[in-house]
This record gives structure tokens, C-alpha cells and sequence, in this order.
């Protein structure tokens, strides 16, 4: 792939990925308890756990949204990331197993991503995608240098 593409390809992936990160984290952060309450509904994780990921979760979506978009550990994050969105597919798989449906709390309101739905599963592969193909394309620590044609592993 050339530079200037490679380049193109990773910047859009970041503000997506970023994006989508920050979008879900923000509203997760301003209804805590609302979040809390759907953590609660997916029957997963032990009671004494279900404050501690009320409470963690969102600020740790928000800060690694930044981070991407900043450009900074971006494949750290990516790696974070996947970890994330293979949590997410895995509850919501067993919540359709179980018959469940409910509101999954990933964004603001209950839209074509906001329910225990196949087409759930497949935003979050495709956003997993996004993950592995950033962390494939990344190579350097800091992405906000400019690009100049080798990769920060390789030498002079």
C-alpha cells in the first residue's frame, strides 16, 4: 500500500474508531446508574463487580477513544479495543442464547444497535475488523508524526 493511502486508511480508521468509543462512553459516564442497572439485566458478572464495571467501563471507552483519535498508543489501544468489543459480542450472544432482549446499554438510546440483535453482533465484528486492520497498519508508538516513508521500527 502506498504511503499516502496507508496514511488515509489509518487516519479514517482512528477518527471512526475513536468516535464511536467516545460516543458510547460519554452517555455510559452521564447515566451511571442507568448503565448500571443494564449490567445488572445481562446476569453475567457477580454482584460485587457489576459497580466496579458501572463505574470503570465508560471512562475507560472515553479515554481510549481519545487516545486513537490523538493518535497516541493507537495499537495498544486497538488491542484494548478488540478486547472490549470480543466482551460485548460474547453478552449479547448469550443474552440471544438465553431468549433475553432488552436495551443493551452500548449507545444513548434503543436504535438498530441498541438491542440483543444479531445485527448488534455484526457492528461490533465489523468494528472488530476495524481494530485488527489498525493494529496491522500501525507501527509506530505516536501516529501524530507526520509519516515519512519508514516506520518507526525501522532503522535510518
Amino acid at each position: 500500500m502506498k504511503p499516502f493511502k496507508r496514511l488515509l486508511v489509518m487516519i479514517l480508521l482512528r477518527l471512526c474508531l475513536g468516535a464511536v468509543f467516545i460516543y458510547a462512553g460519554i452517555h455510559k459516564i452521564l447515566y451511571p446508574v442507568k448503565f448500571k442497572d443494564v449490567i445488572e439485566r445481562y446476569d453475567i458478572l457477580p454482584y460485587w463487580l457489576v459497580n466496579i464495571m458501572a463505574v470503570t467501563v465508560p471512562w475507560f471507552e472515553f479515554w481510549i477513544g481519545i487516545l486513537v483519535i490523538t493518535g497516541i498508543f493507537v495499537r495498544s489501544c486497538a488491542v484494548m479495543q478488540s478486547g472490549l468489543l470480543l466482551s460485548f459480542i460474547i453478552a449479547i450472544g448469550l443474552n440471544i442464547l438465553r431468549g433475553l432482549n432488552f436495551y443493551c446499554g452500548c449507545f444513548e438510546n434503543d436504535n438498530l444497535s441498541g438491542g440483543m440483535n444479531y445485527r448488534h453482533i455484526f457492528l461490533n465484528v465489523i468494528l472488530l475488523a476495524m481494530t485488527g486492520i489498525l493494529f496491522l497498519l500501525e507501527r509506530r508508538r505516536f501516529s501524530h508524526r507526520f509519516f515519512r516513508g519508514k516506520t518507526f521500527y525501522e532503522k535510518n
